[in-house]
């Protein structure tokens, strides 16, 4: 299991408004947050969470938004058949500061906030996978998964190879390991699909490698 290397408890996350407009522009660049094409109506709606951990100037932000919007993260997951009820919310990938440490206790608040707001819904998450390039998010897939997130799918992007799933709810229960994939695997998306889930990881000399149990 992977540890971070927090060395500070440190910690101030808030629903960030429109007076943080500002911040949220200097840390993300003219892009904006991944997937999402404007800040503004996220900003107003609170649906932005962002962390200044102690420090004058924004150090991580990631948006929630609900799966019933017609956002593109929304309206992918609903086409590939998650949360086709339009019931729950999508995480995005969080924007973070170059020095970032605190990752994981981040994306835990982002999540029980999500739980919280949408308490008797569904919680996903996503994130872009360049195929030839797995290791640039080796790390933050293991961060997902390290606070409770499990893998449930692959499913074709605009703009990226593959998107990872992610589900808030755990899996029903645990039996024996099938196998080890890594994020590049050909075989892992067939495996997903088969009702398999990424219940544990680990670092290997190939990078981040998933522990593959069934649901």
């Amino acid at each position: 299991m992977l540890q971070t290397l927090e060395r500070t408890n440190t910690f101030d996350a808030r629903v960030l408004t429109a007076s943080h407009a500002g911040a949220l522009r200097e840390l993300t660049g003219d892009t904006g947050l991944p997937l999402l094409p404007s800040l503004h109506p996220a900003l107003e709606e609170g649906q932005i969470v962002g962390d200044y951990a102690g420090q004058g100037e924004l150090q991580a932000a990631a948006a929630l938004l609900p799966l019933y919007a017609d956002d593109p993260l929304p309206t992918s997951l609903r086409a590939a058949g998650y949360g086709a009820d339009g019931q729950g919310a999508v995480l995005t990938p969080p924007v973070l500061r170059s020095d970032y440490t605190q990752l994981r206790h981040f994306l835990r608040l982002a999540l029980r906030w999500a739980t919280e707001r949408y308490a008797s819904y569904h919680v996903w998450a996503v994130l872009p996978l360049d195929l030839e390039h797995p290791e640039a998010c080796d790390d933050l897939c293991a961060q997902y998964l390290s606070t409770g997130l499990t893998l449930r799918g692959m499913r074709p992007m605009a703009g990226a190879d593959q998107m990872l799933i992610f589900s808030a709810r755990g899996l029903a229960q645990w039996r024996d390991p099938l196998r080890r994939c890594h994020l590049a695997d050909p075989a892992l998306p067939r495996v997903l699909e088969r009702g398999y889930a990424a219940a544990d990881f680990g670092w290997g000399k190939g990078g981040l490698e998933l522990v593959l149990r069934p649901v």
